[in-house]
């Protein structure tokens, strides 16, 4: 029986409790063994051999009955190996080497039934401890089988018969070492009763196994983890499971199979397997799971409740989603970033639209206060109105300008400059120092690195990103609070995920933080649109202050990231550096200089306040100015007439647009020169009257010192 079970051991070596099973036939063997000579063998050294060796084999057996207890039922037995072994050897020690629990005076028992007396070695002084221990140890497993589930009751009931018989028989014997008048030593008999009840259930076991094993080569040719569970304990995988998890899982409890599973997962699974047994669940189970190597994997679980082995059990059909799931994060991540560019996009061609009317309004507030300040002296009393006026549209006109910007493709000169001037800059402006009036309370504090590369753009723009950052963060805290404006140089040596993904490469950065409140999700997710705003619409705020952030870092062709917690939010921008040198600071001209000797220039608008504005404009230069409301005009104009300018509006309502006017007047005037002027933002077709020979593009409302520049370096080209 024990070559058997040691042959079913070796061709199934993951189920240990075969190999403790073969180990019980074994010690039965010993006994045996011990009892024949024993019986057969006269007083002498052969005979206390026979002793020794039937009161090993009940070592043996009772750390043999432990092995298979606790591998068959799931146990960790690994402490009692340790303590138990060493005990074990302690008391096998004992027995070889001293006469303590076996002596070396020989006994004659007359055992009923018994044709002779039969002779063995008498128990030593600790004998009967012995005696006591291994039966006392055998009551211990009964009650641990009676306590313990198993996957089949027949197993247990076969187990518990043969190691209750051998029990039994046990006590009997033992009665006779003690002296009482008993039948021969039975014992023996309940050795090989428990080693036929252990032989019987290694072999039913391997028998399913080899059953199983016909269905295992289907489920080793699928790449998804089939797993069976039956009695809180995992009782069949396939390879697939096993490369899933890291890890044979056979033979696991429920408990120690749930322990590979991710914490917050745990109580999901569980309610899944109380929904199947219900039959309120028929869908699947996204879970993550902890391998052995660190990595953390996504398994898609589809469960079903199925008999198995005559038995209720639950089949998990489990399959590794996690490249699938980061697909879909990835392509869920590109859909709203998608819908939110579509979105700033729409708003800002409204924007824009808007923008661009307002300008054409603007300039007359802007431009006549100019020219009508030309003329008056200095002493006089409506030099302070018309300034006032000045203002109040300068002012519009920079509102106008953030539509402009949130408008996207705005004329933006790029040049490399210091990012730390800007905020020097910023920190010295009048808007700061009304900022800190209105919030005394929040201290500002600034950390430049005085090694900080050049990015290259437009200081103006980042000037207002700065602005409208600090503006928030400082508006932001409730009380008493810090502001932190720092930059840094920092190189990406990997994309990192943030609000946006920010790509490889150096960058300048500035951040803003605070030490306010903490920014709710959902307002994250639309900080950044138009018009989105907490504050109070025409007090504190127009909405726009972050969408102009995102905008002007898009046209600088950096990131942002956004983190918000309980400690306060921190703004993070990514400029990429450039390693040009920073241009030196341009000396402002008087308008004296800007005076032309009366050159021609024709006007070409049709907007007639705005032809008026800019005749008078370029009249009070020096210039001598003509206008005509359309492009058609304009080229009928330049066939009878020589101009030195074109002042060429880009958007003209009724007719050919500015790039076409253009266009065919150069067909018959190549050399003409131009500049171009527009309300809305720099397109493609600015971009192509450019190429065409234009000299400058402008912003309306139009500066007088800015349109004289233009109109001189043009001329003089």
């Amino acid at each position: 029986m024990a070559i058997i079970q040691f042959i079913f051991a070796f061709r199934k070596p993951r189920l240990n409790w075969y190999l403790w099973g073969a180990a019980v036939s074994f010690s039965g063997m010993l006994y045996a063994a011990g009892i024949f000579l024993e019986y057969n063998m006269p007083v002498g050294p052969v005979n206390h051999f026979g002793g020794v060796l039937e009161f090993t084999a009940h070592v043996f057996l009772i750390h043999s009955l432990y092995g298979m207890s606790f591998t068959y039922l799931g146990i960790n037995g690994k402490r009692y190996h340790q303590l138990a072994g060493m005990f074990h050897i302690f008391l096998l020690a004992l027995l070889w080497f001293t006469q303590l629990i076996v002596s070396d005076q020989f006994v004659s028992r007359n055992f009923l039934g018994l044709a002779k007396p039969f002779v063995e070695a008498g128990l030593g002084p600790l004998g009967p401890l012995f005696i006591t221990y291994i039966a006392g140890t055998a009551v211990a497993a009964v009650i641990m089988w009676l306590r313990h589930k198993v996957n089949d009751e027949r197993y247990k009931v076969a187990y518990l018969t043969g190691i209750i018989i051998w029990l039994m028989l046990g006590i009997h014997d033992g009665l006779a070492a003690f002296g009482v008048q008993t039948f021969q030593y039975v014992m023996e008999y309940g050795f090989f009763g428990f080693s036929i009840a252990v032989l019987w259930v290694v072999f039913d076991s391997y028998t399913d196994r080899m059953a199983e094993d016909k269905y295992r080569v289907i489920t080793e040719f699928t790449n998804d983890g089939i797993l069976v569970i039956q009695d809180n304990k995992i009782v069949f995988e396939n390879a697939a499971c096993n490369a899933l998890f890291g890890h044979p899982v056979v033979d696991l409890s429920t408990e120690d199979f749930i322990s590979n599973i991710v914490m917050e997962d745990r109580f999901k699974l569980l309610q899944y397997y109380s929904g199947l047994h219900s039959a309120m669940v028929n869908d699947s189970l996204i879970l993550r799971i902890m391998r052995p190597d660190g990595d953390k994997i996504n398994l898609e679980v589809r469960g079903n409740i199925i008999t198995y082995r005559n038995r209720s059990a639950i089949l998990n059909v489990m399959r590794d989603v996690t490249q699938r799931i980061r697909k879909e994060e990835a392509l869920r991540e590109q859909e709203e970033k998608l819908s939110r560019l579509k979105k700033m996009e729409s708003l800002g061609l409204l924007a824009g639209g808007v923008a661009h009317d307002l300008n054409n309004v603007l300039s007359g507030i802007v431009s006549y206060p100019e020219l009508m300040l030309l003329n008056l002296p200095e002493d006089s009393k409506l030099r302070k109105p018309l300034m006032t006026i000045q203002q109040a549209g300068q002012r519009a006109s920079a509102i106008v300008q953030d539509l402009l910007t949130v408008a996207r493709g705005v004329a933006v000169p790029k040049e490399p400059f210091d990012l730390n001037m800007v905020v020097h800059s910023y920190l010295t402006s009048p808007e700061y120092k009304k900022l800190l009036q209105h919030h005394p309370l929040v201290t500002v504090q600034a950390k430049l690195d005085s090694q900080l590369l050049h990015i290259k753009g437009s200081p103006a723009h980042l000037r207002k990103v700065i602005m409208n950052l600090v503006s928030n963060a400082s508006e932001a805290i409730e009380d008493r609070g810090m502001v932190s404006i720092s930059t840094v140089n920092r190189y990406v040596d990997r994309p990192i995920k943030g609000y946006e993904n920010v790509h490889i490469g150096e960058y300048a950065v500035l951040a803003v933080e605070n030490n306010g409140p903490e920014i709710s999700t959902e307002d994250l997710k639309r900080i950044f649109e138009p018009f989105y705003t907490k504050k109070v619409m025409g007090r504190s705020g127009t909405g726009l202050g972050l969408t102009v952030v995102w905008n002007v870092v898009q046209d600088h062709e950096g990131y942002i990231d956004v983190s918000s917690n309980g400690h306060g939010s921190k703004f993070e921008l990514y400029f990429p550096i450039t390693r040009e040198a920073v241009i030196g600071k341009k000396s402002f001209e008087s308008i004296v200089t800007l005076k032309g000797n009366g050159e021609s220039i024709l006007v070409v608008d049709d907007v007639k306040s705005q032809r008026e504005i800019s005749c008078m404009m370029l009249e009070a230069l020096g210039y001598r100015a003509s206008a005509v409301e359309s492009g058609e005009s304009a080229v009928a104009y330049l066939q009878d007439h020589d101009v030195d300018l074109l002042v060429l509006d880009m958007i003209l309502d009724k007719g050919i647009n500015g790039r076409e006017t253009y266009e065919q007047i150069k067909k018959f005037r190549p050399q003409q020169k131009a500049i171009i002027v527009s309300g809305f933002a720099e397109t493609d077709e600015v971009r192509e009257t450019m190429k065409l020979g234009a000299g400058r593009y402008l912003k309306k409302p139009l500066i007088l010192e800015e349109l004289g520049r233009a109109v001189k370096d043009t001329l003089a080209k």
